[in-house]
């Protein structure tokens, strides 16, 4: 590929000569389902003795296959706990090696991934750790594939000399399906009806399209095919994972980092993996450079032209070399070749072109076990980075590789040595961690007074409400549920609803996979109809394909379906899939209206890369409200009912608290720079502050730095007193199912600053929850209910929650609700006022500092991320993150391109970082075109922000800066103010000529 880019072919002897491709655009044609498809060859015959007609063998047209596909895709998520317990046996061996021991990376990862299958897939131990040779069955089943990938690459003839080899294969395959034979008669033997592996729902499972369940004998050839599939993939990409890390020590750094930050010394939950944005970034970035497997095969269903020149005939083979096109420099840049993590991390990775990252395949035959191999990657990563720092051997060693389907490293050893302060058991599940245990004596762990009494009180709210019985008790309004999915994520969901559905007084009744439910050709008219489906890759899911091609083709020929039918969508979606991202839940929603169906709520929408748990509660709660047709009164008591969490407050002398972060991945950078660049004497104080990014960290002018906000201190203590509590006080929350609300033991203050906004405007529903925690005809109701009449008025003044509260401070409002009320603290966005070119591991901020009166007359309002940064002295940490823009807002890539500026005030930031770097161009000998920028302030002595430094610049020609002043007292008699869209229409000419040369 690398003399023939990006195409050529080979003649093998077969129908057509056999093409490879190498580039990104060339694979995304291929992955266009009406012209490529994927068809079983060779490889696969030769298979099939030891694969039957599993899952990877098998035909996609075979009615095996779909059975199999349908039963098992849905149940692929199991075994959380037991991968946990897997890893931590590979670490404890390694520990007990002892830090001079040689690790042949890939038998032990290998190890590690088999029994993990087994064990998760089908309850069988292997007990791969507890063995100094592999388990025979590994042993047996590497030997066969191994032999059957020679015999697809051997003349048929040629194959009949090898009868020795053959007959060793046959002997494995007898002896492999022995085992299988036990795993099923144990499984039957000994039943165990709660258990959520593999091989029960494969024995008990019932296909819903054919009523059918697999079969023993499909059964037994599952089970290597699964194991096959998933072990030797899996167990090689962490092996690369690790030579990319320690071949890269600041990414080993900071991905040690993270896991220092995220999972500190306690045992890894599964609710901190979303957390670990590196660590996942390493393992994309890993996949991209080095897969596991060498091909991404499909076959053309019609002749066709590949790229525009390349003509394919039908049923020609078409292959992908994924180490080609995942590195294809048009996509990933000049430095494909790198290992970046960065490059992987959620903004970055969105912006990627469709298939410029495919690891797992496309389409039905695309990799079913996709989650649960990723999880498995991210615990490992997580326990061994935890525990241990890792070095590589032999430090000249570079990559070597070796296989047949797949490709694995040859001769890769590492190293690793117990990090200093980390005990044998810390990280182990029911090991424990060097957490310090609670020794206070009992009074010191007393609740707080006041939160006692809050929890005397609803209990006795909710002794009241069960007495009187539910608010819907007279209720009983049937719903049907119609669900699509591959992963089990929409079942789930619908579990979900029938759980909280009858606490509305609603009965979930009639539950079907969509592609059920169109047989008859219609849809419910007698009950409204909640339709759960997902997208994937811009695909409805295998058991909504169906579904899906009806709607489209009634709505095609203009047909409609009959009156009465009402529905609601909740769509389920991935990020990761930028351009496809909702695309089916969206088309359904659109087209059912289309076709004559009545629309109950707009349709909902999760990501579950995100949050998927969320969005549906909201969504969900709003439809039950909606379809039970809950009063106005009975909403606030249902509010009431479900609201507040469960809050203890303690008295503490916690020291080491845990930082809460919301949205993206935050690094710690240095504040170096804080300094003020104009007085509030003409406006809003304007400061400049630079900071000193971490190792690795990347940024390009015309990107942003996101910074993590904290409430001011004023705020902080207005809302402790308010609830009578102290700086002392520790925080516990028993269970949320908000990511933001920490469920571990933190200082109130420390919570109350570092993770939610204490100044948002009070929503109407926020003030009709506040009401009900006041008795009826109480002072504290009737001002609540003013307060609801003149709501606009609020708005308008922007009155927080604590605003409200401050002015009924007899409200009984639990603390607990409270914090529920509020949302997450986000990050603020500045755009960086600096180049690369100029300081690549610095960037400048330029920012108004907010700080005035507050409307609502509590207090003084001050912007919770500008009045965080104007304290930051240099030294001071700073959490941030580097977030690359969307927008084509970058410089032209010629220098001489002419460019026309606006900006205003610290909107000059940008267009700072601009003329920084033409100016690090002209230092450097470049030549530049044109470039004027017409800025607007409000005085040219008092706010003319960079004003030294600007006309530096348009000393040597980097800008020419036309300034427009709005107040310009005493430059003169008559003189009037000035603003850039003036300056703009008065420049004309010089803006027009400009443009006519191609100006930006």
């Amino acid at each position: 590929m690398d003399a023939y880019a990006p195409i050529y072919q080979l003649d093998l002897g077969m129908a057509h000569p056999r093409v490879f491709v190498g580039s990104r655009e060339l694979v995304n044609e291929m992955a266009d389902d009406g012209t490529y498809t994927k068809f079983t060859h060779r490889l696969h015959k030769e298979m099939r003795p030891v694969f039957g007609d599993g899952l990877f063998s098998a035909e996609s047209t075979d009615k095996a296959w779909w059975k199999a596909h349908r039963l098992l895709v849905p149940a692929f998520v199991f075994g959380g706990e037991t991968r946990q317990d897997l890893s931590a046996q590979l670490v404890l061996k390694w520990d007990r090696f002892g830090p001079e021991h040689e690790i042949e990376c890939i038998e032990d990862m290998a190890r590690l991934t088999f029994d993990t299958i087994g064990l998760c897939a089908f309850g069988y131990r292997f007990n791969e750790f507890y063995s100094k040779e592999p388990h025979p069955f590994m042993k047996q089943l590497k030997e066969s594939i191994v032999e059957s990938g020679k015999r697809s690459n051997r003349p048929e003839l040629l194959n009949r000399f090898y009868y020795r080899d053959e007959q060793h294969r046959q002997k494995n395959i007898a002896n492999m399906r022995d085992l299988c034979k036990k795993m099923i008669r144990d499984c039957n033997e000994h039943p165990k009806t709660d258990a959520k592996d593999l091989l029960n729902v494969m024995l008990n499972g019932v296909d819903g399209e054919t009523g059918e369940k697999l079969g023993v004998e499909n059964v037994i050839y599952q089970i290597p095919t699964l194991l096959g599939g998933g072990y030797e993939t899996t167990g090689a990409t962490l092996c690369f994972i690790y030579y990319f890390l320690c071949n890269n020590p600041d990414k080993l750094r900071r991905a040690q980092q993270e896991v220092d930050e995220i999972v500190g010394d306690k045992v890894l939950a599964y609710d901190m993996l979303r957390n670990l944005k590196y660590l996942d970034a390493c393992m994309k970035e890993s996949l991209r450079l080095q897969h596991p497997v060498s091909l991404l095969t499909r076959f053309a269903i019609k002749d066709t032209v590949l790229g525009g020149k390349y003509f394919i005939k039908k049923g020609q083979m078409v292959s992908g070399i994924w180490r080609h096109f995942h590195r294809d420099p048009k996509v990933w840049g000049d430095d494909a070749d790198e290992f970046r993590p960065e490059r992987m991390l959620d903004v970055n990775f969105k912006e990627l072109p469709p298939n410029a990252w495919k690891p797992f395949g496309d389409g039905l035959r695309a990799c079913i076990g996709r989650g649960f191999a990723e999880q498995e990657i991210l615990i490992n990563m997580a326990m061994t980075l935890q525990k241990f720092d890792v070095e590589q051997v032999n430090p000249n060693y570079r990559l070597q590789l070796t296989g047949q389907m797949g490709v694995k490293p040859v001769d890769f050893k590492i190293r690793v040595r117990r990090r200093p302060n980390r005990s044998l058991m810390l990280g182990i599940p029911g090991g424990g961690a060097s957490q310090q245990q609670d020794n206070e004596p009992a009074a010191a762990r007393q609740e707080h007074p006041r939160s006692q009494q809050q929890q005397q009180q609803q209990q006795q709210q909710q002794q009241e409400q069960d007495n009187k019985g539910s608010v819907h008790s007279s209720i009983n309004r049937p719903v049907s549920v119609f669900f699509g999915g591959n992963m089990g994520t929409s079942e789930s969901l619908v579990q979900a609803l029938s759980r909280s559905a009858p606490t509305f007084g609603l009965d979930v009744v009639n539950i079907q996979d969509l592609d059920t439910a169109t047989k008859k050709k219609t849809l419910p008219t007698a009950n409204p109809l909640v339709i759960i489906i997902p997208s994937y890759e811009g695909r409805p899911p295998d058991n909504a394909k169906k579904f899906v091609a009806w709607i489209e083709q009634m709505a095609s020929k203009g047909g409609k379906l009959p009156p009465g039918i009402k529905f609601a969508v909740f769509g389920v979606g991935n990020s990761d899939w930028t351009h496809t991202f909702h695309k089916v839940p969206r088309m359904v929603d659109d087209t059912l209206e289309k076709i004559g169906a009545e629309r109950i709520m707009d349709a909902g929408f999760a990501n579950v890369k995100r949050d998927l748990i969320g969005p549906w509660e909201a969504w969900s709660e709003q439809l039950c409200m909606t379809l039970s047709s809950t009063t106005e009164k009975n909403e606030k008591a249902n509010i009431t009912d479900r609201l507040g969490l469960d809050v203890r407050i303690e008295k503490s002398n916690l020291n080491a608290l845990p930082q809460a972060l919301g949205g993206e991945h935050m690094s710690t950078g240095i504040v170096v720079v804080n300094r003020e660049l104009a007085d509030t004497s003409v406006g809003a104080a304007k400061r400049h502050v630079e900071v000193r990014l971490p190792a690795g960290t990347e940024y390009n002018a015309g990107d942003y730095l996101v910074v993590q906000a904290r409430n001011p201190d004023a705020t902080v203590s207005r809302a402790m007193r308010r609830f009578s509590l102290s700086a002392e006080d520790v925080m516990s929350v028993s269970s949320s199912n908000k990511d933001f609300i920490p469920t571990h033991p933190i200082a109130v203050e420390h919570f109350l600053r570092s993770s939610v906004e204490l100044a948002q405007p009070i929503t109407l529903r926020q003030l009709a929850t506040l009401a009900t925690y006041s008795p009826p005809g109480s002072p504290e109701h009737t001002r609540l209910e003013e307060m609801q009449s003149a709501y606009q008025a609020l708005l308008d003044a922007r009155y927080s929650i604590l605003d409200v509260l401050e002015e009924v401070p007899l409200l009984p409002l639990p603390f607990g609700v409270y914090i529920d009320l509020l949302l997450p603290l986000t990050p603020r966005l500045y755009s960086i006022a600096s180049s690369p070119l100029a300081s690549a591991q610095t960037v400048s901020l330029t920012f108004d500092l907010f700080s005035s009166p507050s409307l609502s007359g509590h207090g003084t309002f001050s912007g919770v991320a500008s009045s965080h940064l104007s304290t930051r002295l240099p030294g001071s940490s700073l959490s941030c993150a580097v977030r690359a823009t969307k927008l084509p807002f970058r410089l032209p890539a010629s220098p001489l391109t002419p460019i026309v500026m606006l900006a205003a005030g610290s909107g000059i930031a940008p267009m700072r970082a601009f003329c920084q770097a033409r100016a690090a161009v002209l230092a450097a000998g470049g030549k530049l075109g044109p470039a004027v920028l017409y800025f607007g302030c409000r005085h040219p002595e008092r706010d003319f922000l960079y004003r030294e430094e600007l006309e530096a610049w348009e000393a040597i020609g980097v800008v020419k800066v036309v300034g427009c002043f709005s107040r310009p007292d005493g430059m003169g008699e008559g003189k009037k103010g000035r603003w850039v869209p003036d300056a703009v229409w008065d420049d004309r000419e010089r803006v027009w000529e400009l443009w006519g040369q191609g100006a930006v």
